[in-house]
């Protein structure tokens, strides 16, 4: 038997005696789900099928799943940081049903013949849904588009550089011209590569949104719809939140830690706090949560970006940029925004769940019946210690060790698979493909 593989306790499966939360629907309170031949089939107060498989949910919240618009695998290429397995297994621990992997590869998917191969990696090796993006411009180069239509033509919706500024306005003027004829979406790191190269303004905020404003103005004359990254400055929200008004077809998100994490807590964490862009100030968390409440932001994504031990221990200048998030995300945010700013659950899972599988055309986002069974159990209460080691991702760049957060994932499913079962301490066992 595959040691991915674990025996499912029938075809039928009911989650009984939860508190459903499917914003989708305008769901929540008590209620069953009942799971069948791979998707939801009904969900209704106690629902009963002789022969099913049974998993007692009480106290817990049943939502779902998680999709992630924005990670990082580095499968193929920089296998040293993370693999697809040890991506999605971390993925499926923190409630992730459905990813979308960045293109910064090697080699980089900026053709066909890349692309298939790696989506043939991602069928033999995934516990979750990936959705593989492809480069804008060929080899990240920033110079020439990559061969976009062949690419659309095969299915794929998502071209991103992320790590990357398209410097070019020429050349994100000719992406955005063709993602408008080919119906595709175009994912933004918004940063000036030249401010960032200039010590003085290295880490200002300006490298944001001086970008993010240049591109607004690219996407007003050619139409392209644009996904702006990982917004971390309250400029750069009120940008979008004009943007919305006046009709342009854009969506933002924001990730975890910017917003938890300010300056202050660079100078106790170090290189495992340096992130591009950078964590900010209390009054960026502010307006970023405000941009969230109102709709300027859409979705919060993880940036999941691994790490070797080398590639952070290093002085601040030379390190890598980025933290692991996939298995942090969830408890960091009911931690910080549901039990201790008083948000809805709904809000959360609104913003992690329902709105990126709506935006981004992707399977799960709701727990209708005849929807695909994806989907997450969450114990709310459960207080427990975030511990770098007990990661499953490959990489243990996080400033969160140590932290105490209240929230944790308790099951997560995938077309009505187990495939992660945190009821008793995670096992190599409890993942199947």
């Amino acid at each position: 038997m595959d040691e991915n593989k674990i025996a499912q306790p029938a075809e039928v499966l009911l989650l009984k005696n939860g508190r459903i939360i499917d914003p989708s629907q305008g769901l929540d309170g008590p209620a069953d789900v009942m799971i069948s031949a791979g998707k939801i089939a009904a969900i209704a107060p106690n629902l009963s099928c002789e022969g099913a498989g049974i998993f007692d949910c009480s106290g817990k919240w049943i939502v779902p799943g998680l999709i992630d618009v924005h990670c990082h695998l580095r499968e193929p290429g920089f296998e040293h940081k993370e693999t697809i397995a040890t991506g999605t297994r971390a993925a499926a621990r923190g409630g992730f049903t459905t990813v979308i992997a960045m293109a910064n590869l090697n080699p980089v998917p900026d053709k066909l013949s890349i692309y298939a191969k790696i989506q043939k990696l991602i069928e033999e090796k995934a516990v979750v849904r990936v959705v593989q993006a492809a480069s804008v411009t060929k080899d990240l180069k920033g110079r020439d588009l990559c061969d976009m239509a062949t690419l659309a033509a095969a299915g794929v919706t998502i071209f991103s550089d992320d790590g990357l500024y398209l410097d070019r306005a020429a050349v994100l003027y000719q992406a955005l011209q063709l993602a408008k004829k080919l119906n595709v979406v175009i994912s933004l790191h918004e940063e000036d590569a030249t401010l960032k190269s200039y010590w003085p303004t290295a880490y200002e905020p300006v490298n944001e949104f001086a970008a993010i404003a240049r591109d607004l103005e690219i996407v007003r004359v050619t139409g392209g719809k644009v996904h702006f990254q990982h917004l971390s400055t309250a400029n750069s929200v009120e940008l979008i939140r004009r943007a919305k008004k006046e009709g342009l077809n854009v969506t933002a998100e924001v990730c975890p830690h910017h917003l938890t994490l300010t300056v202050a807590d660079v100078a106790r964490q170090g290189t495992n706090a340096k992130m591009a862009p950078p964590v900010r100030t209390q009054e960026d968390i502010a307006e970023l949560i405000r941009g969230l409440d109102d709709g300027t932001v859409d979705v919060i994504a993880t940036d999941h970006a691994p790490h070797a031990l080398d590639d952070k221990n290093v002085t601040f200048d030379l390190a890598a940029n980025g933290i692991v998030g996939l298995e942090t995300a969830l408890p960091l945010l009911l931690d910080k925004l549901v039990h201790e700013q008083g948000l809805s659950p709904a809000w959360l899972i609104q913003r992690m769940s329902c709105n990126p599988a709506k935006l981004f055309g992707l399977p799960g986002g709701t727990l209708q019946a005849g929807a695909p069974a994806d989907v997450c159990v969450i114990d709310p209460f459960q207080e427990w210690m975030i511990d770098k080691n007990a990661f499953l991702s490959k990489s243990r760049n996080t400033p969160y060790h140590g932290t105490r957060v209240k929230g944790n994932i308790w099951l997560t499913f995938v077309n009505g698979n187990v495939v992660f079962d945190g009821r008793e301490t995670a096992q190599e066992e409890h993942f199947v493909k």
